[in-house]
This record gives structure tokens, C-alpha cells and sequence, in this order.
């Protein structure tokens, strides 16, 4: 990610100036990123060839973004490798920074695809059949534009959010929800869209699967609370991220009582878009650092903490809606009144979290709703015995069907 000059305890005034060199400072590190990707494509283009070779009549992961992005794919990647054993899968970038680092993390074959021209041969030439999309950039329409391919929007996640309801879905061939929730969602957002039709319900497979990278906590040290705000958002109709409005209280309350240990998992893009939610998330730093070894700030896989956890505070994300799954306490912070604030059977049943009340959030933790495993079901159907992977392969295998072979 290019550096941003931030210019942090200035007046109002130098402050309202200072922001166009803020916005400068991104504009030079993104036309250098650019130019250094440019530089590197021939080179990552033969080192892609040589690691993995591309598959014929595959499924293609089209993932035209940066590398900042890459927490998306992430929430993908298990389940895609799983069907990889059911249907070859490539990932298709445009990028070699995003490429090396797709290269790094999964098993699966990587491909450059560095605008229209190469997306055309690639798709006649390997004969792709479905393309799934794990996010809603701009760039998704460059792959669109093919008749030939069925595609899919996965999105990266469960939620309410407004990005759950873009009027981009109607572009797609078939969105993948997890359950009657992300259905009914898109059937009452969006003018002439039949969910009957074009939605398909698989749950969520990520809850499939085992992941790494829970501490080493003995059990008895501690009730183990996961603090998961969402990012700011660079709008004000998805601002729920709550680390500015209700983040250090909120902390400074766990750590007031001393059985409580503290795993702390900021959104990668935290601070990006907002001076002030970057100094809130280094003041929780520095308080859990205070702290020694006893709190966690957790940086690194997802998935790990919907087990090892006892309760969770987190935002309108798909935190969330994962947690569900668990049946343990969970509290939801309410967001900036700008936010977009959709019909949702989950925020009306769950007493959202003012940024006044952050200091009792012990005491809403302590609070166990029976009526959550039936929230669950609404948004996710059937989750056990491995249903939700059953359910995506299916669909998957059903779409490819439709290609004719």
C-alpha cells in the first residue's frame, strides 16, 4: 500500500490545506505502484507459467484488484481449493503485485490478464466456463463483457451492509448467498431482480474448514473476548466501522476487568480513509501493549476465532453474521447515523451497541440470546456436517452444467 503523509495535531485551518497533500502523496504512490507493476508484468506473466500450468475449461477467479484487497480472496481461498478437486480453478489478476502475493498464499494456478485484449484470448483459448467474483470493483466488467462464461458473485462475505445490495448484482448471471436472508435482501432492493432465479443459497462453506493461528492461551486464564471492528469506509453510507466512536472506551472497558483477555482484529484497510480511526487503532495498541503478553492484536488468519473465542464485538460486517454460527454472546455496534441502515432481521433483534453505552459492554456481553441459532439458519440455512460445501459444489457443478458440458 503507497504511503499517506498524515499530518496529525495541526489546526483546523492548516488541516484543511494539508488535505490536498494528503490526497497528493496518494496520487504519487499510486502512479508508482503503477509503474512498477507495469515493469514487472512480462517477468510475473513467465514466473505464473512456470509455477502452476493453466487449466482448460476451468473455473476462473477473476480478482482485478490490490493487494490491500487480498483479505477477500483469503475468505475464499479453502473452499476454492477444495473444488479445485471437483473442477479445475484458476485465479485470474491484472496485477503482478497482487499476483505474487495469490501466488504466495494458495495453491491454485495464477494467471496475468492485463486488459481486454489478454482477457480474450484467455477466455477463448482456455475455454473458461464460470467465472466467480469476489468483490464488486469496477474492474469486474472488463470480464463481464464475455457472453460465453457463467458468472457468479460470490461477494467476500454475509452482511447487511449496503455493498450487499449493489446494483451491480444485476449484472451477474447468479449471485451466491449464503441463505433466505441474502435472497430476500436482493429481491426487495432491486427493480425486476427474481431471487427465485437469480440468487443461489450455499451457506457459508468457510465454516467448513479448520483454521490456524489461535494463540497458545492455556484454558481457565481468562474469558478470551474478540474485538473485530469493520474498516471506516471511504462514504458516508457505509461508515460502520466503530473503532473512532466507540473503540477505546470499549476497550478500556475489557481491560478494566482483569479475567478478561483481549483479541484484538483491526480490518486490514483500517485508517485508510479516516485520520481518526488510525489514532484509534494505534491508542488500542498501545493499551494492549501496556498489558504484556495478555491481549492479542490479531493480524493474521480468519477463521481460528469463531472457536477459541467466548464472546465477540464487531460492527455491521460479516464478522457478524460468521459468529452467528457459534451460538456465543455477541454484541453489534450501532454506526454513524449516515450509514446505510437496510430492513435486517438480525439488527432488529439484536440491541445495537451506542457509542454512549462502550463502556458497558461487559454487561450486554453477559446476555445470551437462544434466538440467535435461528438468525443463523435465516442467513446461512443448514451449517452442519459440512452442508454449506456440499451446497456450493452443487451449485457450482449446476452452473457448469448450463455451459453444455
Amino acid at each position: 500500500m503507497p504511503p499517506v503523509l498524515r499530518l496529525p495535531g495541526l489546526p483546523a485551518g492548516v488541516r484543511r490545506f494539508a488535505r490536498p497533500v494528503e490526497r497528493v502523496g496518494r496520487l504519487t504512490g499510486a502512479l508508482a505502484t503503477r509503474a512498477a507493476n507495469e515493469v514487472a508484468a512480462p517477468g510475473f506473466a513467465r514466473r505464473a507459467a512456470r509455477h502452476a500450468m493453466l487449466p482448460n475449461g476451468a473455473v476462473a477467479v477473476f480478482f482485478a484488484t490490490g493487494p490491500e484487497n487480498l483479505y477477500q480472496f483469503e475468505q475464499w481461498r479453502r473452499p476454492l481449493e477444495e473444488l479445485a478437486g471437483h473442477r479445475p480453478v484458476v485465479v485470474v489478476t491484472d496485477r503482478p503485485d497482487t499476483g505474487a502475493e495469490l501466488i504466495r498464499q494458495s495453491r491454485l494456478p495464477v494467471t496475468l490478464a492485463r486488459g481486454s485484449a489478454a482477457l480474450e484470448e484467455l477466455v477463448a483459448e482456455r475455454d473458461i466456463r464460470l467465472v466467480l467474483y469476489l468483490n464488486q470493483v469496477e474492474a469486474n466488467f472488463r470480464m463481464l463483457r464475455f457472453a460465453a462464461p457463467v458468472h457468479i458473485q460470490l461477494g467476500h462475505g454475509e452482511s447487511d451492509k449496503a455493498s450487499s445490495v449493489s446494483h451491480q448484482h444485476v449484472a451477474y448471471d447468479l449471485t451466491f448467498v449464503g441463505g433466505p436472508a441474502g435472497s430476500e435482501r436482493l429481491g426487495a432492493a432491486l427493480r425486476g431482480f427474481d431471487p427465485a432465479t437469480r440468487t443461489v443459497q450455499v451457506g457459508r462453506p468457510q465454516l467448513d474448514h479448520d483454521y490456524p493461528g489461535a494463540p497458545d492461551w492455556p484454558v481457565g486464564s481468562g474469558r478470551r473476548v474478540w474485538y473485530a471492528p469493520t474498516w471506516e469506509g471511504d462514504r458516508p453510507s457505509i461508515a460502520y466501522g466503530s473503532l473512532a466512536s466507540h473503540g477505546v472506551a470499549l476497550v478500556e472497558a475489557l481491560l478494566a476487568d482483569a479475567s478478561v483477555r483481549v483479541v484484538y482484529r483491526p480490518h486490514p484497510r483500517t485508517g485508510t480513509a479516516s485520520p481518526a480511526h488510525a489514532a484509534a487503532d494505534r491508542r488500542i495498541r498501545e493499551l494492549l501493549r501496556a498489558d504484556r503478553d495478555r491481549h492479542l492484536v490479531d493480524e493474521g488468519p480468519y477463521g481460528w476465532q469463531w472457536a477459541f473465542a467466548d464472546a465477540c464485538i464487531t460492527d455491521v460486517s460479516a464478522v457478524a453474521y460468521d459468529w452467528l454460527g457459534t451460538g456465543k454472546p455477541l454484541a453489534v455496534t450501532q454506526p454513524a447515523q449516515e450509514a446505510y441502515r437496510p430492513v435486517s432481521p438480525l439488527l432488529e433483534r439484536l440491541p445495537l451497541l451506542a457509542a454512549a453505552d462502550a463502556s458497558d459492554v461487559l454487561a450486554r456481553l453477559a446476555v445470551s440470546d437462544p434466538g440467535l441459532a435461528e438468525l443463523s439458519r435465516h442467513y446461512f440455512g443448514e451449517t452442519a456436517d459440512r452442508a454449506s460445501t456440499a451446497r456450493f459444489t452443487a451449485a457450482i457443478e449446476q452452473a457448469y452444467a448450463t455451459t453444455g458440458h
